[in-house]
């Protein structure tokens, strides 16, 4: 999404970035294994810099150096991914369900999935319900709200870990974001449910009693070369 990627460029869409990185920064070193997926745009890739998992692919619409792919159907095998990173994808998606469901089936057992989302019980939430009708990025998306976003996990068989909530700017681009504001420290201490944006971690339920595939090597490919149609 070309939009999508010129809105990313702007001082507020960057911002955004750096509360994400910073608040994924203290989630992802406890995550460990062999391959990590990124459902999102690649400047998204930053937060994870604190991941132990070296292996990383960004899974997009149509960024370089990443695989190029609809997020609702993966090119990947089942149960071959530590780590799943949906990083806003759900609220411009036609298929939200679809993309966790491809997300849950890439999962091993016991890999963990999270997810950044917009928050529509904000002031961000507020300015979108004004400014959803310029059919602008990121206002024209489709913001969910935690409860539901928890819901659709459970369904799907998602276990929740953690919750975190960032954000607490007006949603205005401005010259300057360097100093986190006061506003932002108290918001993220207190963890108040009215950030700009949350994050929720979970892990893909291990049902009694089911055979789990053994990993026998760890080098190999999440994406076969000869793979040209997605798996499901």
């Amino acid at each position: 999404m070309q939009q999508n990627s010129n809105w990313l460029t702007r001082s507020l869409a960057k911002h955004l970035i750096e509360m994400e990185r910073l608040r994924l920064g203290s989630i992802v070193p406890t995550i460990f294994g062999y391959d990590a997926v990124i459902i999102g745009e690649a400047e998204f890739s930053v937060c994870l810099e604190k991941c132990n998992i070296k292996r990383k692919t960004v899974i997009n619409t149509g960024a370089v150096q990443s695989v190029y792919s609809r997020q609702d159907k993966l090119p990947i095998n089942s149960e071959m991914v530590d780590l799943v990173y949906i990083a806003h994808s759900l609220e411009f998606s036609n298929n939200p369900h679809e993309i966790l469901r491809e997300a849950y089936r890439i999962l091993r057992p016991d890999g963990h999935i999270v997810i950044s989302m917009l928050n529509p019980f904000s002031i961000w939430g507020i300015w979108r319900n004004l400014a959803k009708w310029q059919h602008k990025m990121p206002w024209q998306g489709n913001f969910v709200s935690l409860i539901r976003l928890k819901d659709w996990l459970g369904l799907l068989g998602f276990d929740i870990m953690r919750v975190n909530h960032f954000g607490y700017c007006m949603p205005f681009n401005k010259k300057n974001f360097a100093n986190i504001s006061p506003i932002e420290k108290l918001g993220q201490r207190l963890e108040l449910p009215f950030g700009a944006g949350y994050i929720v971690e979970a892990s893909k339920r291990v049902i009694a009693l089911s055979p789990i595939k053994p990993v026998w090597s760890s080098n190999s490919n999440i994406v076969s070369n000869d793979l040209t149609e997605p798996t499901t």
